[in-house]
């Protein structure tokens, strides 16, 4: 191992910080993902968070947990749930310490002011909760206000003496505290509502009674949004007020953005592709800059790089690590021991949050072991039967499932026409969009390289070359076609497909272009070609944008299209007829003519069965999957092509 190399490589990632009585191995931390008590996941080990097994033993210096109540919606830790008033709740929490600590990590339990009393969920002001879901809210009265602080007093005494680290306050988000700090959600009249004081007073008063509770050598982190992201939110500059006002009764502040339950304002806290890297970073900084406290930030750090940019610039001291370490729960480990080419990088896609995924493909898009911790071992059994397996096609099912194989002992050769490794994943990984995910390609393509697989490039797999080979297994993974409209004039000289402007680098005629099919590939085309300076038109014959991605990644995308006046979106609209350098478009029975340089077909992608049937009967097991079996999306890829070898 070569811890020596990470610390001169990463010096300010991987230097110890004590905070009083207690002291972070390195400066990565593991944000508190829960696992909601309603969901169920067949294959999963609960443990309050997901993915804490391997996180605890995957090289984080902390990793804040939740507790996995049972208390039904609403009732996990952070909102009000309890453990330590039912004594047969502390068994599973104590075991859920044990894993958290059992690589050495500190255990920091997050504690939260509920929102919901005697079965009645409370609000300041009465207002519905959560967007677009709204649910009823009674306004809290005082005596109940009181009664929902106690609560929170008395858990964070109690976890203090269970054998916690550290304490982590969390009034972010839609915690009754933060609502109660944002004019938009506080329309009180009385001494909680009103001016920065009365908004503020129930922020002051929790960390007081808190700080009491815990006295003064625990260590104490508090847990805020910088901003909500939303409109009804206060100000950063207010919390940066608030921040300053309690630097002396804290010892951490942890920072993120946004909102958890209003879909607008989690495109801040769960940032998908259309935002940056440590999009908290300013924040942070400002932070830094003007308060006497430890720093720890969030906010799409994806990697060591990101990690050692802010702490070495003075903008925080800690971070705080959340998708990209369920990706790779031991993507710190494997930095430590020089081996950051293993890491599997996350794609931002965001299916890993249930809010995301409306429970229609909850998973890791490239870590199938997440919530399948029983059903998928950190490392595969050799097979006592070892086969020898011909894999065609080379996108990321079929290097996946290669991968996979290989992994079990078996003779493995991949074969592709194309001249490198990637499939249709070398064009999808273009853009400054797409920077995650041209790391999960460069992860396969090295993973491959490095592996015992026999590759074979530039090669057309026929059946009598396969033949020829004697597979005991083929696995056919040879993707999809362009899907092309029977519309009159789709032949025009001035007519593309995506795939051609995407293997062109963006390189399109003219400066107004059209693009029929407003499906992610044609939306994120349009953002790109818009930071070009085009003037792009999509045209999409579906009510919505992006129906194919899931709800956070079009809150994230109609964000970014709504404030880009470079594109226009037309919706409910057909495409009758092509002609020279226009498109005849009919939208709620009226036609219209549209002008462009250039029209961009994004009709998707079709598969070709007759092309799989004419290998069946070489081998004694043919199986396809990926593109060529339906087109899908990284996630079906990696998931089925990692099952799919698994069974081999």
């Amino acid at each position: 191992m070569k811890y020596e190399d990470a610390r001169k490589k990463y010096p300010h990632v991987f230097r110890p910080l004590r905070v009083k009585n207690i002291l972070y191995d390195n400066r990565l931390c593991s944000t508190p993902m829960a696992v909601v008590p309603t969901h169920t996941h067949l294959s999963m080990t609960n443990y309050g968070g997901i993915g804490i097994y391997d996180k605890a033993l995957g090289g984080s210096a902390m990793i804040a947990m939740t507790y996995h109540g049972k208390g039904g919606v609403g009732q996990y830790e952070a909102n009000g749930a309890n453990p330590f008033e039912n004594k047969y709740e502390l068994d599973p929490l104590r075991e859920s310490l044990s894993v958290v600590k059992a690589g050495g990590a500190l255990a920091g339990l997050v504690v939260g002011m509920g929102n919901m009393y005697d079965g009645v969920h409370y609000s300041p002001s009465g207002l519905p909760f959560a967007r677009p879901y709204a649910r009823p809210t009674q306004e809290v009265t005082e005596d109940i206000l009181y009664k929902l602080l106690e609560a929170v007093i008395e858990k964070a005494r109690k976890a203090k003496d269970f054998g916690f680290d550290l304490l982590i306050l969390d009034i972010c988000c839609e915690n009754m505290v933060t609502l109660f700090m944002a004019p938009g959600f506080n329309h009180r009249t009385d001494k909680w509502g009103g001016s920065y004081e009365n908004r503020f007073r129930l922020a002051h008063l929790i960390v007081d009674k808190i700080r009491e509770a815990i006295g003064v050598d625990f260590v104490f982190e508090l847990r805020i949004s910088a901003t909500m992201g939303v409109e009804e939110s206060y100000p950063f500059e207010e919390m940066l007020k608030f921040i300053k006002s309690v630097e002396q009764k804290i010892d951490i502040i942890n920072i993120l953005s946004g909102m958890d339950e209003y879909h607008d304002g989690n495109t801040q806290l769960c940032p998908v592709i259309f935002e940056k890297h440590m999009l908290n970073y300013d924040k942070a900084k400002a932070i830094k800059e003007s308060c006497d406290v430890i720093v720890n930030v969030s906010g799409s750090i994806m990697n060591a790089q990101d990690a050692e940019k802010i702490i070495a610039d003075g903008a925080a001291d800690l971070v705080i690590v959340g998708r990209s370490i369920v990706a790779d729960p031991y993507w710190p480990k494997k930095v430590m021991e020089d081996r950051e080419e293993d890491i599997v990088p996350c794609i931002r896609c965001n299916n890993c949050y249930h809010i995301s995924t409306e429970h229609f493909n909850t998973c890791c898009s490239v870590n199938p072991r997440i919530y399948r911790e029983n059903r998928v071992p950190l490392k595969l059994e050799k097979s006592d039967y070892p086969k020898k397996v011909v894999v065609i096609g080379a996108g990321p099912a079929g290097m996946k499932v290669a991968l996979t194989v290989n992994e079990k002992g078996h003779d493995v050769t991949l074969i592709d026409k194309n001249r490198e490794l990637g499939g249709q994943l070398i064009i999808a990984s273009k853009g400054v969009l797409k920077e995650d995910l041209n790391a999960y390609l460069r992860y396969l393509k090295t993973q491959v390289t490095k592996s015992s697989i026999e590759v074979k490039l530039n090669t057309e797999a026929t059946p009598e070359l396969v033949s020829s080979m004697s597979p005991d297994v083929l696995i056919i993974a040879t993707g999809a076609y362009p899907a092309l409209p029977k519309i009159d004039g789709i032949d025009s000289n001035n007519v593309v497909h995506v795939t051609e402007v995407l293997q062109n680098d963006f390189q399109v005629d003219g400066d107004h272009i059209a693009i029929l099919g407003g499906g992610s590939v044609g939306c994120e085309l349009a953002i790109e070609l818009s930071y070009l300076g085009k003037r792009v038109t999509i045209i999409e014959q579906q009510d919505a944008l992006a129906k194919n991605g899931n709800v956070q990644y079009r809150a994230g995308l109609l964000r970014h299209l709504s404030g880009n006046d470079k594109i226009n979106s037309l919706l409910n609209t057909s495409c009758l007829k092509i002609k020279n350098k226009q498109v005849i478009i009919e939208q709620e029975g009226q036609e219209q003519t549209i002008d462009y340089d250039t029209l961009v077909i994004a009709c998707g992608f079709k598969n070709d069965i007759s092309k799989i049937e004419q290998f069946y009967g070489i081998a004694l097991e043919t199986r396809y999957v990926g593109d060529c079996k339906k087109p899908a999306s990284v996630t079906e890829a990696t998931t089925e092509g990692y099952f799919l070898g698994s069974s081999i």
